[in-house]
């Protein structure tokens, strides 16, 4: 019986494979991973030392723990495949956008299912994985999640309700902050830095900055006025940045983000 068993071996699928082996938190003789793909599969069972297979079946009925790593609109099938399966001893997980608790468990009876919403920089150990739990869900469940989900980051329990928001920002949000990184890099460019000195400066700094946010604990107003100087080079930069509505971008890609998470949802509705 494998500990965690993984269908899907897309960026999240294998993210948690690369998260959980490199930090040495299971070892790859407790993981198996299913995928239609089986070029997809081999690459990933030679670096981590994996079991695989190309069968679901075979995932739900060797894992205590099954991830649904995949996309919404596969969550149904893959779980019609395993109807004929008696699945009340384990616990589903699943990280599809939108797909709520009451519609796996409408499908895996009895089964104690917890949704999750992590983001791709699980892959290094460092994703905030946001989870609500269904009504089967009980302690132990919660604490093999947290086992897994805790290897790869820090967890965050909220009620499901909230869970759109969270894929708007956090899932997400990896996305707003590389093109923030990329706009930074060429701005330094433009401003006669080389490319590589460019990039190193804009990683680093936002790096600092963040840590800083975290062990500070100070307003960001704050936290902004410890760096702006009255008609100092920061301020101009920030009038530029107002000027072309910088924040708002920012604020208006959480909210479509969100938005667009509620409509991958309004299928499972009736359910």
């Amino acid at each position: 019986m494998f500990e965690i068993g993984i269908i899907g071996a897309g960026k999240i699928g294998s993210g948690i494979i690369k998260g959980l082996v490199e930090k040495n938190a299971f070892k790859g003789e407790d993981i198996i991973l299913s995928d239609v793909s089986e070029s997809i599969l081999n690459p990933i069972k030679s670096k981590y030392d994996i079991v695989t297979s190309q069968d679901n079946k075979e995932v739900f009925s060797s894992s205590k723990v099954i991830v649904l790593a995949v996309k919404p609109n596969l969550i149904a099938p893959i779980l019609e495949s395993a109807k004929d399966m008696d699945l009340k001893e384990k616990l589903i997980i699943s990280v599809a956008a939108g797909v709520p608790i009451k519609f796996i468990e409408s499908i895996a009876i009895e089964t104690a299912v917890i949704r999750v919403m992590p983001n791709i920089t699980l892959s290094i150990g460092y994703s905030p994985s946001c989870y609500s739990i269904g009504k089967h869900v009980t302690r132990k469940n919660e604490e093999d999640f947290k086992k897994i989900f805790g290897s790869l980051g820090s967890v965050i329990k909220v009620d499901e309700k909230q869970m759109d928001a969270v894929t708007g920002l956090s899932g997400s949000g990896p996305a707003y902050v590389f093109l923030f990184l990329k706009a930074l890099t060429e701005g330094g460019v433009k401003a006669g830095l080389k490319e590589d000195v460019s990039k190193k400066l804009a990683i680093e700094t936002l790096y600092g900055a963040s840590l800083m946010a975290k062990e500070m604990g100070k307003e960001f107003d704050e936290l902004i006025n410890t760096v702006k100087t009255p008609g100092g080079t920061t301020e101009k930069g920030l009038i530029e940045l107002e000027k072309h509505s910088f924040d708002k971008g920012v604020i208006e890609a959480v909210k479509k983000a969100t938005k667009r998470s509620k409509e991958l949802g309004e299928v499972y509705g009736k359910c």
